[in-house]
């Protein structure tokens, strides 16, 4: 029986991607001015390359790689010229003080006793002047965790005086900011609101913020959400229903497994999590998609869908469930993909997952530059590289020439090379290598679908009715504790997280890591063949 040769990954839309990642960082992080005039040249070098291609057909590729670096950092200029001359900007750098009309564009999300809420701001009115805008913001609002403590010792103390006085007022307090953080909780996106605060500077203007908004005082509420919005924020909290009965874990990680929902997660699981190699399961991603794909298609195949409609469901699918779990980066990039093999399947053509991941991530950083400095986006794209390029001839070499059994060898290679084409750049900022992450994948990954899947089945049955909801969030707690119990069992291993240089020193560090083990590897491999019988 012969030896199935894998189909080499087309590797040519790596480049453009590539230059145009770098270009769109440049873009981002110089004067408009010099990018304009770095584009202007690049674009120049690429003319000549294209326009007499027939002479050196070699020079086409790095003339289109240069084309889509200067298209790209082109974007990445006007956008950011856009947004240092707009008057959000202007009003940050002065610290005014603004009564703001904004949609909501994310979930409120409460770290160290602040509530983070991004808003893109529709007007701004400042010293009784009222502008229409479109800018990018991030609300800082004081949470109950904070507010309610203050609180709780005013009314504490006013109780030790003995003062009814002070034990009301304090109390009252305390109700007034727990009221104010159930309204920050509420928010749903694509809900307007009105805040009024102070505006200033952007920690990192390279996020595509035009300003960061300071409030004291709940929003008001001037919109509802959008229809897609209200179904989407009412699925949530079925599912947070239906989990309510489970053990605290379990009810806390699985809907962070199901739908990227980690604001109940222990704090300890989250750490834990992560030095096992573990916590890209809790970020909603195209993994999701995938395992919600993979349960739900094969049922429309089998209620009759065929030809061109299964690929027009499975890009509502795709679209649908990008709103239930909340646009992020990853999530955005696996949506733009999944919709270009659905264009590719419902016209007839050959679906080739690397030139639609290509593809995908260059439309994203023409339209939305900001993404390139998302570590989400940029780590969601490196994975599936990985994912595409090396894991398929590594898992096939584990099969036939190590004799590992089909589904261990599966997880480990793809598993491996995600951690491959990522860590580069996590190491830039973790300081810290997980040295048994692909040990923890392969005990772990198996149980993500049947956790995924079930949480799903967990919502919509809670929405239906309720007890098919909590029967079916019963089942899904099993694998949701197995991810738990390894990812506590690999922690608690010593030397589960070596450090590691971070920043620029630590990247290169570990490339030349890479490049040193593949030329022992290959220098091993070579003795064993010498040594090997004919």
């Amino acid at each position: 029986m012969g030896r199935s040769h894998p189909t080499v990954p087309d590797l040519r839309l790596l480049p453009p991607v590539l230059a145009g990642w770098l270009a769109v960082r440049l873009g981002l992080t110089h004067a408009p001015a010099t990018t304009l005039a770095l584009s202007a040249a690049a674009a120049a070098v690429s003319v000549p390359m294209l326009c007499f291609s027939g002479r050196c057909k070699p020079l086409v590729p790095v003339g289109a790689t240069f084309l889509v670096a200067a298209s790209l950092a082109t974007s990445a200029a006007l956008h950011v010229y856009a947004l240092q001359l707009g008057p959000v900007s202007e009003l940050a750098a002065s610290r005014a003080r603004v009564t703001v009309t904004a949609a909501v564009t994310g979930d409120p999300k409460p770290v160290k006793g602040i509530i983070l809420l991004p808003i893109s701001i529709d007007t701004v009115t400042a010293h009784g002047t009222a502008l229409r805008v479109h800018s990018r913001a991030t609300v800082l609002a004081r949470s109950d965790r904070s507010a309610a403590s203050s609180a709780g010792a005013s009314a504490a103390s006013g109780l030790s005086g003995a003062s009814g006085t002070s034990s009301a007022s304090g109390v009252s307090s305390a109700s007034r900011a727990s009221d104010a953080s159930s309204a920050w909780s509420a928010l749903l996106p694509s809900m307007h609101v009105e805040l009024t605060g102070r505006l200033l500077p952007p920690k990192d203007p390279a996020d595509g913020d035009a300003a960061t908004l300071t409030v004291n005082q709940p929003p008001r509420v001037i919109g509802g959400p959008s229809v897609i919005q209200s179904i989407a924020g009412a699925l949530r909290s079925d599912l947070r229903r239906a989990v309510a009965g489970l053990p605290t874990e379990p009810a806390a990680v699985l809907p962070a497994l199901t739908l990227g929902d980690t604001s109940a997660v222990p704090a300890d699981t989250t750490a834990d999590l992560k030095t096992a190699g573990l916590s890209y399961l809790v970020v909603v991603s195209g993994e999701n998609l995938v395992f919600l794909s993979a349960a739900i298609l094969p049922l429309a195949r089998y209620a009759g869908l065929r030809a061109h409609a299964l690929p027009v469901f499975a890009a509502l699918l795709a679209l649908g469930f990008t709103a239930l779990a909340r646009p992020g980066p990853p999530m955005v990039r696996a949506t733009v993909t999944a919709l270009l093999a659905s264009v590719a399947l419902s016209t007839g053509r050959r679906f080739r997952g690397l030139t639609a991941t290509a593809g995908a991530a260059l439309i994203l950083m023409l339209i939305d530059p900001w993404l390139a400095h998302q570590y989400g986006f940029v780590l969601s794209v490196a994975a599936t590289a990985g994912l595409l390029i090396s894991a398929p001839g590594w898992r096939d070499k584990l099969i036939v020439v190590h004799r590992v059994p089909s589904w261990i060898a599966t997880t480990a290679a793809y598993t491996a090379a995600a951690e491959l084409y990522c860590e580069p750049l996590l190491v830039t900022f973790t300081g810290s290598l997980p040295l048994y992450s692909v040990i923890s994948n392969v005990l772990a990954v198996p149980a993500a679908p049947p956790a995924t899947v079930l949480g799903i089945a967990a919502m919509a049955g809670y929405a239906i009715w309720p007890p098919a909801g909590h029967a079916a969030a019963w089942f899904a707690q099993w694998p949701t504790r197995w991810i738990c119990l390894v990812a506590h069992g690999v922690a608690q291993v010593p030397g589960a997280k070596v450090p590691w240089p971070n920043g620029l020193v630590g990247m290169s560090a570990l490339l030349g890591a890479y490049v040193i083990g593949r030329r022992l590897t290959r220098s091993l491999h070579r003795i064993h063949d010498r040594r090997s019988p004919v």
